[in-house]
């Protein structure tokens, strides 16, 4: 017996079809440049990402903060780079050291992974979830 995998892509983000995943955009540079993806099921962050969805866009304040890691991690989009999955947050503050855009990371994974070990993009914010 024969057994093939297909492997089918489409033109639908990957926060549509991962469960538990979040699609943030930046709201200094909103687009394909500042749009990330992060997974987590964590019923205290869920709650938080939906109260952030239930205000209008300039409204929401809280940034996404956690560690992070080497390549897509299979969801995040065309990055280099990933949250760890469940292991972030939605926060109203972080300190500066964990600050940037996705498109730091990207240029310098290394130093963001080994040194600063976290991403806290300040300008962050979730735009939605799997549908």
């Amino acid at each position: 017996m024969l057994a093939v995998l297909v492997l089918v892509t489409c033109d639908e983000p990957p926060d549509q079809t991962v469960a538990g995943a979040y699609l943030f955009d930046m709201h200094n540079a909103s687009g394909a440049e500042g749009q990330f993806v992060a997974i987590t099921t964590d019923s205290a962050v869920v709650a938080k990402i939906e109260a952030q969805l239930a205000l209008p866009v300039d409204k929401r304040l809280m940034h996404i903060n956690g560690p992070i890691g080497r390549g897509d991690g299979g969801h995040n989009l065309d990055w280099d780079w990933h949250f760890s999955p469940h292991e972030w947050d939605l926060v109203e503050i972080s300190i500066e050291l964990c600050d940037g855009n996705p498109g730091l990371v990207q240029e310098d994974i290394d130093y963001w992974v080994d040194t600063v070990g976290r991403f806290c993009p300040w300008g962050a914010y979730v735009v939605r979830g799997r549908e």
